[in-house]
């Protein structure tokens, strides 16, 4: 059997040993090139993007091609024009199982072709930027899930593998050090656990400055003591009746106490269903209510998925799913966003309060991936099972989160609608926390009509304070960037830029916010800082926005920063 690996510094396996791979960086750019488009790869295009500076570019382009198959011991592969791949049956490439959405063996580090230098075309290079960030995304996402599934699945020493892998991905990521330390409680490696979080802290503390790691002390400390002389039952009932109603109230440290003495208490139970129930609103709250607790909140609701299917509770397992679903939406982890809102979709059948969320869920998720019309298709349906469910506050939320699609497509007056419900629902159901999102993009829609700037701007303004009050990231990064569109129409760019930088910085993936905020953001700002004649902090503003597009799999922002960049390769400015 051959593998080829990719990831990594390229390489062959043949039958569990390393074997002579093919000479010369341009034969893995080439492979790659191929087996990774989802499009017919022509002979001419290839010659175009990486022999153009060969004395016979065609000649060059064949004598790569036969010297593949002459390492792969395949030859009738990568044939014809357009090239054909023509792998054997049984040969294993980690970038194609990864495309499956499974894990490859071992869990691969390093980057897509890591120390491939080419002399190639910017289209190439551009290519092999964009691959690079969406591997590394696929893959943490990937590896991310399985390690949750194994954890729920009580497959310790597996989920402790896979969480390594994750925390070597990225060591100064205290998410992944959070699903590495639960592996280790779960297992019972309680010293290791401390070990690790001391090692981690001393490493955070020296390399980044920082000092104070909570979600990872919380991920590591032991629950909270629950209430002598009752039942565990009884007593984990009550609890997390308790955590709730503090939580709602707004006393979210206490109920996230109360949250945890639930869970605790209800394991010593031994009841399957209490303890899913309890996981359950323990991980919604982290999720929900506690700034960068999200990576415990999914341990918590991936347990709870877990369990719920086994009890049999097809609408606890439902919910859970659906919120693991929008974390992943949120964090725009494409892959493992589509496994679970698949499966949530299909738990809540018969529950149309769930399907609402699940729908409105894939809705956002679609549009994010670029599929704009289907995701407008996703909310109506989503909008018309928030009025069959009666669930007033979820047609809200939704119905400020289809205005952004509709903005973004281009059906202006869809946008106004439904900004203008969903504010008017916000305004009945005093709900104040969820306005500055309609309004930010009511706003988008209004600049685009063609509506006075100044006018514009001076409602904006007092969404940006109220966004700022409530301490939310996404609408704070949202809002600011549509006051720096006010300046922009109004012919004033160097304000708008200052803008910009306040919504990167409110929004940025440290706060754990919406990924496609941030994204949106940076290539705004790429586009403005080129239309003013900056070239050079053009193109490394739209170089990372091009990162993070990639990274997250947004297609429609990948577009829009490559075009930055190729309209600058056009006008000479220097990469």
């Amino acid at each position: 059997m051959l593998e080829i690996r990719l990831i990594g510094p390229p390489r062959l396996i043949r039958d569990g040993a390393a074997v002579t791979g093919p000479r010369g960086a341009k034969c893995w750019a080439v492979f790659a090139r191929v087996i990774m488009s989802p499009d017919p790869v022509s002979r001419q295009q290839l010659v175009s993007e990486l022999f153009t500076e060969a004395d016979d570019p065609m000649g060059a382009l064949r004598w790569t091609l036969a010297e593949m198959r002459r390492r792969l011991g395949m030859p009738g592969a990568f044939t014809g024009n357009p090239i054909v791949p023509g792998l054997d049956p049984d040969t294993a490439v980690d970038v194609l199982t990864l495309a499956r959405g499974e894990v490859p063996e071992p869990v691969p580090g390093g980057e897509l072709l890591e120390n491939v230098e080419v002399h190639a075309s910017a289209g190439f290079e551009t290519w092999l930027l964009v691959e690079r960030n969406r591997v590394a995304g696929a893959l943490q996402d990937i590896v991310r899930a399985a390690a949750l599934r194994a954890l729920s699945n009580r497959e310790h020493v597996r989920a402790i593998d896979l969480a390594s892998a994750l925390v070597a991905g990225d060591p100064f990521d205290e998410g992944r050090h959070v699903v590495l330390l639960k592996a280790l409680v779960a297992a019972g490696h309680h010293d290791a656990a401390s070990r690790h979080l001391r090692a981690t802290e001393e490493s955070f503390a020296a390399e980044l400055g920082v000092t104070s790691l909570p979600a990872l002390r919380a991920a590591s400390r032991p629950a909270p003591q629950a209430i002598g002389g009752i039942s565990p039952s009884a007593s984990a009932r009550m609890q997390v009746s308790l955590g709730r109603g503090a939580v709602a109230a707004g006393a979210v440290d206490a109920g996230i106490d109360n949250l945890r003495v639930a869970v605790d208490t209800a394991g010593e139970a031994g009841d399957e269903l209490l303890l899913a129930e309890c996981e359950f609103e323990l991980g919604a709250a982290l999720v929900h209510s506690v700034c960068g607790f999200d990576d415990e909140g999914a341990v918590m609701l991936e347990n709870a998925r877990a369990r719920a299917l086994a009890a049999g509770d097809r609408e606890l397992a439902a919910k859970a799913l659906s919120e693991l679903a929008y974390l992943d939406v949120l964090f725009a982890r494409r892959a493992s966003a589509a496994v679970h809102l698949a499966e949530a979709w299909e738990a809540a059948e018969g529950f149309p309060g769930v399907q609402a969320s699940v729908a409105a869920y894939d809705a956002i998720h679609l549009a994010d991936w670029g599929r704009l019309e289907e995701s407008l298709d996703r909310f109506r349906e989503a909008l018309e099972l928030c009025a069959t469910s009666h669930s007033v506050r979820r047609r809200i939320w939704t119905a400020g989160h289809a205005a952004r699609v509709a903005y973004i497509a281009g059906a202006l007056e869809d946008a106004e609608r439904w900004s203008r419900e969903a504010e008017a629902g916000a305004e009945e159901e005093r709900w104040t926390a969820v306005r500055p999102w309609p309004e930010t993009w009511r706003a988008h829609a209004r600049l685009s009509r063609g509506d006075d700037p100044v006018e514009v701007r001076a409602d904006l303004e007092a969404t940006y304070a109220l966004a700022r009050q409530l301490g939310d990231p996404c609408w704070q990064g949202a809002s600011a960037k549509a006051l720096g569109l006010t300046y922009v129409a109004d012919g004033r760019p160097e304000l708008a830029l200052q803008w910009f930088a306040d919504a990167h910085d409110a929004c940025a993936p440290k706060t754990g916010a919406y990924r496609w905020v941030d994204a949106e953001v940076r290539v705004t700002q790429a586009e403005v800082l080129r239309d003013l004649g900056d070239g050079p902090t053009a193109r490394d503003v739209a170089t990372r926005a091009l990162e993070d597009a990639a990274r997250g799999d947004m297609p429609l922002l990948v577009a829009r920063a490559t075009a930055v960049l190729e309209s600058l390769d056009k006008v000479g400015i220097p990469g």
